[in-house]
């Protein structure tokens, strides 16, 4: 059982599961002959000594000058800045390569995510893409995962207007709270995941618990949706702020409210692009008859 545990991480670092059964076999059994070896993992012969012909062109074992040829396997800490070394290098050649391929533009289609870890990438992501302002509506759990890249997103100059369920404090952002946030999540058992980016790109999801599992997620870059989205979150953001004052709950709201209103009153990235999508097609009608 410890040897099958050992072979999931050596899998997922990049050997195979064959040469990291061999591996872990000879960690314990060093050196050993290739026949040993295959009854020892219960697998055929001339596999493993195939498999045992690629770990000696890595390094990963060595095999002494005798008939019939034993190995041995390399040090584990040995292995494991190898395989690092070489993940490193991978990673180099394919962020080169990468980079120059051009990703489409205009995919304006909505994407259905199936994890919280793509959920919460994406929206870093978002946040690392923002040129003007990020609207976020987040459970207590989501801010917390999210807090340290909201705050960054703040300090590169964008502005961050939170919806929260609870009070909290993010240093550069706005934040406003739901007076009904309690009862909310007592209601909806799971955690709430919502964000726009400059108006032109939005995520909306529905995380299961503390689980892994979403019970519903979609992102897209759907200019429509998005701007209109936008511009449904501000004014609820904003009618929040404008709660609690009213309610008596702060007196520190009035200038809140002043720089959301400010905000609203800015056209965003979004609004520029349908702008010039509805401006290109009004005058290009005549064209198209």
């Amino acid at each position: 059982m410890k040897k099958e545990r050992a072979v999931i991480p050596l899998v997922e670092l990049g050997l195979t599961e064959l040469e990291s059964s061999i591996y872990t076999f000879l960690v314990e059994n060093s050196p050993a002959t290739g026949y040993r070896i295959a009854n020892g993992i219960n697998k055929p012969t001339a596999n493993t000594y195939k498999a045992l012909r690629s770990l000696l062109a890595k390094g990963v074992v060595i095999g002494d000058d005798r008939k019939p040829q034993a190995f041995r396997s390399i040090p584990a800490d040995l292995l494991l800045e190898r395989l690092e070394k070489h993940f490193q290098k991978m990673k180099s050649m394919a962020a080169t390569e990468l980079a120059n391929l051009k990703p489409v533009a205009d995919d304006e289609r909505a994407y259905r995510l199936v994890t919280a870890e793509q959920v919460y990438e994406r929206l870093r992501e978002m946040l690392r893409h923002c040129e003007q302002i990020m609207l976020l509506d987040l459970f207590p759990a989501a801010l917390s995962e999210l807090v340290d890249d909201i705050a960054a997103a703040a300090r590169s100059g964008v502005k961050v207007l939170l919806k929260l369920y609870q009070p909290a404090e993010v240093p550069g952002c706005l934040a406003v709270v739901e007076p009904s946030g309690a009862e909310i999540m007592a209601r909806w058992p799971g955690v709430g995941v919502n964000g726009i980016a400059d108006g032109r790109e939005h995520l909306i999801a529905f995380i299961a618990g503390a689980g892994p599992d979403v019970y519903d997620a979609l992102w897209s870059r759907n200019v429509v949706i998005s701007a209109n989205y936008h511009g449904a979150m501000l004014s609820e953001i904003m009618h929040l702020a404008l709660a609690e004052v009213l309610e008596g709950r702060t007196i520190k709201l009035p200038k809140k409210y002043l720089q959301i209103n400010a905000l609203k009153k800015q056209s965003v990235p979004g609004n520029a692009l349908l702008l010039q999508r509805y401006r290109y097609d009004k005058d290009n009608q005549g064209d198209r008859k």
